[in-house]
């Protein structure tokens, strides 16, 4: 699994009190379930678990807001056109509170649910094959984004 952090452009920041300061942007960014998150800010951390042998890949983002809060961001995406990529994302008035919530993120719910058999017909046998099978892609889930976080903070720490 590669990551990748990318920090804001240096070549337009200025130093204030020692601290690297970049233009803010205005962002808007689409979520799922839940109205859009719009704000002026940067982005002060992402990193992107993209692999070539898997079917979806994360991207985690980090922005400070003009007025001092912080917005998380989990996107999923799909190398299949069948699947619909997917976004959350969060607003908190303390960066720990932030990163704390991309570390508790649960990527089983970015598992499918679907039933690929009928289960008022399946065999009991055909049932423990499907759930074996759901286990496994939940642990497979779980794993990925949780060595991309590990990278992510690992780097994010590094940058400090």
């Amino acid at each position: 699994m590669s990551s990748m952090m990318e920090p804001a452009p240096t070549d337009h920041g200025a130093q204030q009190n020692g601290v690297a300061q970049f233009p803010a942007q205005s962002r808007r960014i689409k979520r799922v379930g839940g109205r859009p998150i719009s704000f002026d800010g940067s982005e002060l951390a992402m990193a992107m678990s993209f692999s070539p042998s898997l079917p979806y890949w994360y991207e985690i983002n980090l922005y400070r807001t003009n007025d001092q809060r912080f917005v998380t961001t989990v996107r999923l995406f799909f190398v299949s056109d069948k699947e619909e990529d997917r976004v959350q994302g969060w607003i908190f008035d303390d960066l720990d509170e932030a990163i704390e919530k991309l570390i508790q993120y649960d990527a089983a719910a970015d598992v499918y649910l679907g039933m690929g058999l009928d289960e008022a017909k399946a065999a009991p046998a055909e049932l423990a094959a499907y759930a074996l099978d759901l286990r496994a892609k939940v642990a497979d889930y779980r794993r990925h984004y949780q060595s991309l976080i590990g990278e992510f903070l690992y780097e994010l720490e590094g940058a400090q």
